[in-house]
């Protein structure tokens, strides 16, 4: 209800935002205001790209000195116990491979915790032969009747373990054996409560919707690279994130109402002055979605999952006691994605109803709106494309990046509109679902 009235609120102070400047301004209202939402969208850009850039030399000069000149990184030799949590169910396909993995890490200390949520395939006796094999393999079988979802199944085992860090990878995730070492030291700082490695989609997989996804994933590392460079607010991603044991507890373990208990988390570990640090070099590898009916309920989840955290913590996100200026910048730059397309569907709706009446349509603006959106867009995924995914011709780049463009719009905007309507008519939030691995011999 709480989210509710205040996604009401903001909406119709939006809207009548707009019809203020109708009066006050001449021209339409809609151009006035997406065109500083759009400029702040550009300049956000441009400081994401130019910051990361520079990172990216940094560490290419730091690559190329001898390794007796290499610079000592803070906490390099840090090597806590940890536990790696994989929450499971119905996961026969693909869990072996996943635990076979998990322990080529090149590590010395940690148990992977396999979470078996109630499976009712033979993913138990999977893990029953895996323990004969790997001593340090926990296997946590929740009860009938547990609380669904992943938050909740990660919960059941946090008080079972007792290592200093604690690592979450889905099922279908596949690192390299230096995954550790490369993340433990960022998370070695002081301040910094979590660490979240680069996701990308297995090579493997072949067609549109995988490689539209890769190229999808590429722009979040860009993103996610970009907003760590300026000391913005990086997020969780369910999937090859790290996070101290001290900043769990502090923050009250994962939120068993939240349906994105990644971007929840990362919302409270803000707020509670801890840091969250993104490894672009730690890569964690997992399943593209293959049916366009499974990227529809994933997506619709994860927006509804991002509009509700927001709606969650405004107050406190906005508290100069409890995120840094650059954060609560960046993450308002962040919310303008799923701020846009709201207030294009109301002044679309607006314009309808005036038109309708005889009124005057401003459909016009709201194309060159979109046009400009799309615009900016196309520049950041070129941009990811050609720093995150393999080379290519800057035209065929280009190419790509239109159409990765046009597959996001599509899916995107309805997921957006959809939450939106949710949050306003439905009594309570989603449930969480899972997503469907159907393994290497099935892509």
């Amino acid at each position: 209800m709480r989210n509710r009235i205040l996604l009401i609120a903001m909406t119709v102070g939006v809207w009548l935002g707009l019809k203020v400047i109708d009066y006050l301004v001449t021209g339409p209202a809609i151009l006035v205001l997406m065109g500083a939402v759009l400029a702040g969208m550009i300049v956000h850009s441009l400081w994401l790209l130019a910051a990361q850039r520079i990172c990216i030399k940094r560490a290419a000069r730091l690559a190329a000195l001898p390794a007796a000149e290499s610079p000592h990184l803070d906490g390099e030799r840090w090597q806590p116990w940890v536990d790696i949590f994989v929450p499971a169910k119905d996961e026969a396909r693909v869990i072996e491979s996943c635990v076979r993995n998990l322990f080529k890490i090149d590590y010395p200390n940690f148990y992977v915790w396999v979470i078996d949520d109630n499976s009712t395939d033979n993913m138990p006796q999977v893990l029953e032969s895996l323990k004969a094999e790997y001593p340090r393999l926990r296997v946590f079988r929740r009860a009938p009747g547990s609380r669904p979802g992943k938050s909740a199944a990660l919960n059941d085992v946090l008080p079972l373990s007792r290592g200093e860090v604690i690592v979450v990878f889905d099922a279908d995730a596949y690192v390299a054996p230096d995954f550790l070492n490369l993340t433990l030291p960022l998370l070695a700082q002081e301040g910094v409560g979590a660490v979240q490695a680069q996701k990308k989609i297995y090579e493997h997989q072949k067609g549109l919707l995988p490689d539209w996804q890769a190229s999808e994933y590429a722009l979040d590392t860009y993103f996610q690279m970009g907003r760590d460079s300026i000391g913005g607010a990086v997020e969780l991603r369910g999937n090859g994130e790290l996070i101290k044991r001290a900043a769990l507890i502090d923050v009250g373990g994962w939120n068993n109402n939240a349906i994105t208990d990644d971007l929840d988390l990362t919302m409270r570990l803000l707020i509670r002055n801890w840091d969250v640090r993104f490894a672009s070099q730690a890569e964690v590898w997992e399943e593209a979605v293959t049916t366009l009916k499974a990227l529809i309920r994933q997506r619709r989840r994860w927006a509804e999952g991002s509009i509700r955290r927001y709606l969650d913590y405004i107050f406190p996100l906005n508290s100069p006691k409890r995120l840094s200026l650059v954060e609560r910048i960046d993450t308002a730059a962040f919310a303008t994605f799923f701020v846009v397309p709201a207030i294009c569907l109301l002044e679309g709706v607006s314009d309808l109803l005036n038109f309708s009446l005889g009124g005057p349509g401003q459909g016009s603006s709201l194309v060159l709106v979109m046009v400009a959106v799309f615009l900016v867009s196309l520049f950041n995924f070129y941009m990811a494309i050609q720093h995150y995914r393999k080379p290519m011709p800057w035209a065929v780049r280009l190419a790509h990046s239109c159409e990765v463009c046009v597959y996001v719009f599509a899916h995107w905007l309805p997921c957006i509109f959809i939450s939106f309507l949710q949050i306003l008519f439905r009594p309570q939030a989603s449930t969480w679902v899972r997503t469907e691995h159907v393994g290497a011999n099935n892509v």
